[in-house]
């Protein structure tokens, strides 16, 4: 399983890279202290020398300024340097002017210009602080949405000047990437570079673009590579390596699966390449680099170098070279390996030595992963003393390696002077285009050392990453290039030596930075993830596999013979297991025993229970190996996915630990009972886990029912948690068909709570059976279907669209709740998008799951994947096929489904979920972004949305207007974190509250005085309608909903303020006086429930989550809600239910006794006096509320606990289609303000708005 092979290195050097990998801090730190060391005497010389070189550099900057003033002004520790960021970073490559005019008007609207303005010395930035202020202004002017805030005159002032502001900003933006980029082509580049090779500069060419997602783009990366060198060749006219300019190369640009899972593959098909690319730059005797990049692809970068640089035909040509990142704690290893891979070839390389340039990515991703530690140093220091280390030993290694010392760093370049004593050719120093130029003017001028420049070349369009980067470094408060052009810091602070300064921390590990483990602070230990790039984790874990399979594998012959086997979707012929089934007789047998271990478990003390959930977490942590075994051969998944099921199931049983314990000091609440579980097969382990620790944790016994073709895992997990004191009976697994357990269990009133997670269809079918008992309705969270949307502007990044889509839509095959089913693409950007989708599709190995090199493995069964094929014939005449992935012949004896792409004319193709891997496109036009919106929203789902803009005021604006339960900004929209991005939808995908979220547990719980022995009713006389009815039912509902989403986005203040207003009018009206008990008490407890709800929704939650992303828990109100009040239900109720339900943001339809009629109506008229909407507050008679319960635009019931027909009210909400509707009940005021919410978790990947510039701007605290 995993890999084929041997992957165990004999080389002793080799090893060390892969022990250092993510070794710890401390330790990586200790070992390079001793090796960055300097002769006492050499580090006094350069430390004058940087000193003179900082003092020419300032004086030589003063009054200029140019782009180095511009950063210092503008750093990313500003709002306003963010924006410019974020700005340059779209702005170029937005196709259309309307969106290219919203996004300028979005990020220009969020700085504050005029406090730049005379800020700096600089002239540049004065008048970029100009333009900025006149522009920003005049944006705001024209800003639609603000139209009403200024005059005729400003609004045409705006209206004329935004074409002008556009032009402007794009010649701004291609001044800033002039600055940067060295031509937009090769030819332009190498003419451009004559001036400063006439003064001892060289350069070394690189051909923007980022990692290539297809083939093709692959191919034309290649090819540019090609031209470029022979264009540069050209240029060099037979200098020779280290005097010509030469080529940087991205391996990542070469092939779109340079990943180590993919080693095969890139060993066979990119080693050619790069090989290709070396003899050419041989034929011209130039330099080629390989650039370094993210810290996962190093091992196998290490093998594609060794194998090219020891190839016989490169002969004695000395160009060849890449990239060693100092910031990379393993970064001193790789260089001793270069010295002895150089010594065993015996010819030359370059080495060019880098700090690195995606710190702030690895330190998201490794938190992200829970990773044990970080592959990066987290202190600026400890970076520049393994540079250092670094740099002595490479200038130690000159006989076989030509440095190259990439730095902008004074103190850094002397130092690396004195110690190349007065060898000035051996080595050479680099310094990026654009930045620089005065350090290295004096370096080249007075010590004669050669320096090489860095310098991107290609399009403006393709700068945008490669931007980032450079502002990223170069605006971060630990840069040198940041500090030097600050005139307020004395020289003396840019010049500290940094073996002195890391010497004295306490700790290396930088504690700012919180490590993976420690993510959720004191609450809880985030789950501990493996590294599938790490080859001392994935050598014993293949090992462990294989021996679990070994043991584990079956065949029929040894199968009981009342037992069915398990088998793997993969390979049918391949028995993992066996289970028997349970029979009506033995569930009711589990029934009564898990009735009966509710008495003495519901007393067991919460500090105990979440203790036995924490135990499990441990133990799932430690069986992880046979855990991934089994989601492998069970379910079908992939390794990775597997990791991310235990990690799930892991956060699950912490979180519900730390939040029970929170819970123990409401004493209002208490166990229900026995609560049924139905899990399904695609997290057989997360969700299966997720539901009975929440059902334990707090007091419940369970009966869990999970899906029968994943139960072994379940059983295993249940094994765990008996082994971790929970005792026998507090959890019974019950295997049978679905139809036999609910129709056995369901009916039997000792099932005081549901939960379920499958299929809109059959969670209907569970509350129709539940309602059938007549009683109070009995809590049901159910988490059912989406048709999950993603919907992308012009201003999105291909790139991160395309990788989004794959995994959202293709990932586990498509068979999450949350998958991607329909991506909506403006029209101005689709033919490029699909094209890579399609390519990006085309390099997706579908297959054994077993193996790293898969990328999406089987269906889980027949009947889902006959599901699919029926869909695909529907599609043959509903939809235009775009792009099928292939099948090969390991397929063939699976449930394997080749991933489709479909392009349709509209949503409404669909007319059910599509659970698998099939996306369906559909184009928009720019003008109808938001009624794609509606469109959404209008199919009655609502589990997960997508958005994919730089424009942040439309992502804000379309996360609110989503009915989705989760919505996911500028990244994919799969893998909810417990905790982080509370999972649930509403509408058709679900009741909430969700899944690993603050709400969930109180709704496993019962109000302690929740009345008993009420005389329900489910049918009744005077709540008979007619066809009269019916009509004025669904006029009045028809109003409501008119004005709905009106309501529910008006301002919170506004929404209080209308109420308040009404409680004032009440408080004049004599009638009321003999319905209410008490009216002074009634308001008094209705303005402090106006309190509550502000303080509860004025702000929302912010969640934890790794740097470089946001998450917050958004409450929103229901919808159209019926408030029924009968002569059984007191005034005081009646009045807080409506108070609640109209300031939470719901609209209101009281269906009230004829008793009160006439008063209900004053209530109405007097709320419409305040200015709210007709329709917001509405009043029926009994005899409407039958229809009410029927009308497809409902959205809830709240009803009294002790009302008799509150089981008639359950009973019609079950029976109607769509929705799974509640009877809203709360015996506590707060509890019925929590009631009337939905939950929306906001996730947002905020890199791309300048997220992780929080890490760049921390200050090196000791």
């Amino acid at each position: 399983m995993l890999f084929s092979g041997n992957l165990v290195t004999n080389c002793e050097i080799r090893q060390k890279i892969r022990d250092f990998y993510r070794i710890d801090e401390d330790t990586a730190v200790e070992h390079i202290l001793p090796l960055a060391e300097v002769d006492l005497r050499a580090k006094t010389r350069a430390w004058e020398r940087a000193r003179q070189l900082v003092l020419q550099i300032r004086e030589e900057s003063e009054g200029s300024g140019g782009i180095d003033a511009l950063l210092n002004e503008y750093s990313l520790s500003s709002e306003e340097g963010v924006v410019l960021m974020c700005l340059a970073e779209a702005l170029l490559r937005v196709p259309d002017k309307a969106t290219q005019d919203q996004l300028i008007r979005d990020k220009l609207s969020q700085g504050q210009w005029s406090s730049h303005l005379g800020a700096s010395d600089s002239m540049f930035v004065n008048a970029s602080s100009w333009g900025l202020l006149m522009t920003g202004s005049m944006v705001k002017y024209s800003d639609t949405n603000q139209k009403h805030n200024f005059g005729v005159l400003k609004r045409t002032l705006g209206k004329v000047g935004e074409p002008v502001i556009r032009k402007a900003m794009n010649i701004a933006m291609k001044i800033m990437g002039k600055q940067f980029v060295m031509g937009e082509t090769i030819e332009a580049a190498t003419e451009r570079a004559v001036e400063k090779e006439a003064i001892g500069y060289v350069y070394s060419y690189d051909m923007l673009g980022e990692g290539s997602r297809t083939m093709e783009d692959a191919n034309r990366y290649h090819k540019a590579y090609v031209d470029a060198i022979h264009v540069i060749g050209k240029a060099a006219n037979g200098r020779g390596t280290r005097k010509s300019p030469g080529i940087s190369i991205k391996l990542s640009a070469l092939h779109p699966k340079y990943e180590f899972t993919h080693a095969h593959r890139v060993m066979n098909e990119l080693v050619p390449k790069v090989k290709e690319l070396c003899l050419l730059a041989k034929q011209y005797d130039i330099g080629l680099t390989i650039d370094a990049e993210e810290s996962e692809r190093l091992d196998i970068s290490l093998d594609i170098i060794e194998t090219v640089f020891s190839d016989n035909d490169l002969g004695d040509w000395t160009g060849f070279g890449l990239a060693v990142q100092a910031y990379q704690k393993r970064a001193i290893h790789v260089i001793d390996w270069l010295k002895q891979l150089t010594d065993n070839v015996g010819r030359k390389m370059m080495v060019r030595l880098v700090k690195g340039a995606y710190w702030d990515t690895e330190i998201k991703n490794a938190q992200k992963d829970g990773l044990e530690h970080f592959p990066v140093f987290t202190r600026k220091p400890s970076t520049d003393v393994s540079y250092h280390a670094c740099a002595n030993k490479l200038l130690a290694y000159r006989d076989t390696i030509y440095p190259q010392f990439a730095t902008h760093n004074a103190y850094s370049a002397s130092v690396i002077l004195e110690l190349a004593g007065e060898d000035k050719q051996g080595f050479e120093f680099q310094c990026l285009h654009g930045m620089g130029d005065t350090l290295y003017d004096q370096i080249v001028r007075n010590d004669n050392v050669q320096c090489r420049v860095y310098a991107p070349v290609g399009e403006h369009e393709d700068l945008l990453a490669y931007l980032v980067r450079r502002l990223l470094e170069n605006g971060a408060n630990s840069s040198f290039v940041n500090a030097i052009v600050d005139v307020d810091k004395p020289v003396e602070q840019l010049l500290e030596d940094p073996v002195e300064k890391v010497q004295r921390v306490k700790s290396k590990y930088n504690q700012q930075i919180e490590l993976p483990i420690a993510m959720f602070g004191d609450e809880r230990a985030n789950s501990k993830g493996m590294d599938l790039t790490d080859i001392n984790e994935i050598t014993p874990l293949r090992n462990e596999l294989n021996e679990w399979f070994a043991i584990n594998q079956l065949d029929k012959a040894s199968l009981a013979d009342n037992a069915v086997g398990v088998t793997n979707p993969a390979n049918l012929d391949q028995i993992v297991g066996q289970h028997v089934y349970h029979s009506a007789d033995d569930m009711k047998d589990m029934l009564g025993l898990a009735d009966e271990t509710f008495k003495t478990w519901s007393n067991v003390a919460v500090s105990e229970r979440a203790e036995i959930l924490r135990k499990t977490a441990d133990a799932l942590e430690e069986n992880m190996s046979e855990l991934i075994a089994l989601c492998i051969k069970e379910a079908g998944k992939v390794a990775q996915d597997s990791i991310d099921e235990v990690r799930e199931a892991v956060d699950f049983c912490r979180y519900y630990a730390a939040k029970a314990e929170q819970l123990v000091t409401d004493e209002r609440l208490s166990p229900r009972g026995v609560v049924l579980c139905i899990s399904p097969w695609n997290f057989p382990l997360a969700i299966f886990l997720g539901q009975v620790a929440a059902a334990l944790v707090t007091g419940n016994t369970v009966i869990a029912k999970p899906a029968e073709q994943t139960s072994l895992i379940a059983m295993r997990a249940i094994e765990l948690m008996k082994e971790c004191g929970l005792p026998e009976n507090a959890v019974q697994a019950v295997m049978a068909r679905g139809s036999l357990v609910g129709g056995t269990l369901l009916p039997d009133e000792r099932i005081a709570a549901v939960m379920f997670t499958g299929s809109t269809q059959t969670g209907t079918l569970i509350s129709q059976i539940l309602a059938q008992r007549g009683g109070e309705q009995v809590p049901l969270i159910a988490e059912t279907g989406g048709q999950n949307c993603m919907i992308v502007d012009s201003t999105a990044l291909p790139e991160q669209v395309v990788d989004d889509v794959i995994a959202s839509g293709f990932q586990s095959a498509g068979q999450r709740c949350s998958a991607l089913r329909v991506l909506f693409v403006q029209e101005d950007i689709a033919d490029n998008l699909i094209r890579m989708i399609k390519g990006a599709m085309a390099e997706l190995h579908v297959g054994n799951p077993e193996y790293l090199a898969t990328d999406v493995g089987p269906v889980i069964d027949e009947k889902a994947l006959a599901a699919l094929t029926e869909h695909a014939e529907y599609m043959k005449s509903n939809g235009r096929l775009v792009y099928e992935c292939a099948l090969g012949d390991e397929c063939e004896n699976g449930h394997f489904f080749a991933p489709k792409l479909y392009e349709i004319d509209s949503i409404d193709v669909l007319k059910k979920e599509v659970f698998g891997p099939c996306v369906h496109v559909v184009r928009f036009k720019g003008e109808d972004i938001e009624k794609v919106i509606e469109q959404v929203n209008s199919t009655g789902f609502g589990l997960t949305m997508g958005i994919h803009t730089r424009i942040e005021e439309r992502a804000q604006r379309f996360a609110q207007l989503s009915r989705a339960g989760n919505v996911y900004v500028n990244r994919n929209m799969i893998g909810a974190v417990v905790g982080v991005q509370p999972f649930g939808g509403r509408g058709l995908s679900g009741t909430g509250p969700k899944a690993g979220g603050p709400n969930y547990l109180p709704r496993l719980m019962k109000e302690n005085s929740t009345p008993e022995n009420v005389d329900f009713v489910l049918e009744d006389p005077a709540l008979t309608t007619d066809e009269k009815s019916l009509k004025e039912a669904n006029k009045l509902m028809q109003q409501a909903a008119k004005v709905e989403g009106k309501w529910r986005l008006t301002e919170l203040n506004a929404r209080i303020s209308h109420v308040r207003q009404l409680l004032a009018e009440i408080a004049k009206l004599e009638k009321v006086e003999n319905f209410a008990d008490d009216l002074t008490g009634t308001l008094a407890t209705a303005r402090n429930q106006l309190i509550d709800v502000e303080n509860k929704l004025k702000k929302p939650t912010v969640l934890p989550g790794p740097t470089g992303e946001s998450n917050i828990l958004y409450l929103e109100p229901r919808g159209n809600l019926v408030v029924f009040a009968d002569k059984e239900v007191s005034f005081h109720y009646w009045v807080m239910a409506i108070v609640t339900a109209l300031s939470t943001g719901n609209t209101v339809t009281t269906v009230v006794s004829d008793l009160f009629y006439d008063e209900a109506i004053a209530f109405r008229d007097n709320f419409i006096k305040t200015g709210a909407d007709v329709g917001v507050f509405q009043v029926a008679r009994l005899r409407h509320f039958e229809p009410l319960l029927t009308n497809d635009r409902l959205a809830g019931v709240v009803i009294k606990s002790n009302c008799r027909r509150s089981a008639y009210a359950a009973k019609h909400l079950a029976a109607r289609e769509g929705s799974i509707l509640p009877t809203i009940k709360a015996e506590y005021d707060d509890n019925l303000i929590q009631r009337l919410l939905t939950e929306k978790t906001v996730s947002i990947d905020t890199t791309a708005s300048g997220g992780n510039t929080s890490l760049m701007t921390l200050t090196d605290d000791e």
